[in-house]
């Protein structure tokens, strides 16, 4: 049935004139006149009756009236849903996560994601900086969280990059610790124990970059890849090692961990896609919503 007729039936019907029903239309009477005639021929029925007072339904009309209004509500509701369709992205999105989801804000995120962009389905693995960004890397995953130096000059070469946050990481020592760490710089926190993270690590990569600097060879005693374990560790009393600064003062406070006061290195939060891929749809949202997010 075509919707055009229907919608003449419908306004015919509303406006009881063919005049008034055209100009609501947009049309001239003899072309909607023609279109009744169609739409009655197809049927077999006589919708109206003229009159002196304009068009009058006869029982046929009125009885079809409340079904011809509802093909309308239903066709209208058709095109506002595809309407709505337009430009939806759909997709699995691949998603590389770090560190704890609070500090990546990654509840607001997802939440904000499947908001905007209900035609997409996600995967979230999670790993270590180095590690996230090499799946980036190989298209294992379509976007990353990620840590690096600061402004994250040292991906821009490979990356699109969008930086998130800026921070300080700090160095932290055993409760009882305040006397070897207190007022020391670098050469002198070199000399005692430290535990170390994997070479893609954040930390790995700005303590390397100090001690190379200064031409100095750190004290490792202990390897952990898992954050919460290293803070256990330098709880226990065994090595020192480095903490996001949010995290070593509730350290500090909650646990009595010692934070050495002369040093600390600045690092960033940054969300990337490999820079081919910057114009697909799901990686285009995702950095979209991720911005907005930190905005």
């Amino acid at each position: 049935m075509d919707y055009a007729l229907i919608k003449a039936f419908v306004t015919i019907a509303q406006t009881g004139s063919l005049t008034r029903a055209a100009e609501r239309l947009c049309m001239t009477q003899p072309a909607l006149s023609l279109q009744l005639k169609k739409l009655q021929d197809s049927l077999g029925l006589v919708l109206f009756k003229r009159t002196p007072r304009g068009m009058q339904l006869t029982d046929e009309g009125r009885r079809l009236l409340a079904s011809a209004e509802q093909a309308l509500e239903s066709a209208t509701a058709f095109q506002s849903a595809a309407a709505g369709l337009k430009g939806m992205v759909h997709g699995e999105l691949k998603i590389g996560t770090i560190v704890d989801p609070e500090f990546l804000r990654l509840g607001p995120f997802l939440q904000a994601m499947a908001s905007h962009h209900p035609g997409l389905t996600y995967e979230l693995r999670h790993g270590i900086s180095g590690a996230v960004l090499r799946e980036v890397e190989s298209g294992a995953l379509d976007v990353a969280f990620t840590l690096g130096f600061p402004g994250l000059t040292d991906m821009q070469a490979r990356f699109s990059v969008l930086a998130l946050t800026d921070f300080h990481y700090r160095v932290i020592a055993p409760p009882g610790w305040k006397s070897q760490v207190k007022g020391k710089g670098w050469q002198a926190l070199c000399a005692l124990p430290w535990i170390a993270t994997p070479v893609e690590s954040v930390h790995h990569r700005l303590l390397q970059r100090v001690f190379t600097e200064l031409s100095l060879e750190p004290n490792v005693v202990a390897k952990v890849d898992v954050e919460s374990s290293m803070m256990d560790l330098v709880h226990s009393g065994v090595a020192l090692a480095l903490a996001r600064d949010s995290l070593a003062l509730q350290a500090s406070h909650e646990q009595g961990i010692v934070i050495a006061d002369q040093v600390s290195l600045e690092a960033s939060l940054g969300f990337v896609c490999r820079k081919d891929r910057i114009s697909e749809p799901p990686i285009q949202a995702a950095m979209e919503i991720v911005k907005a997010v930190w905005s």
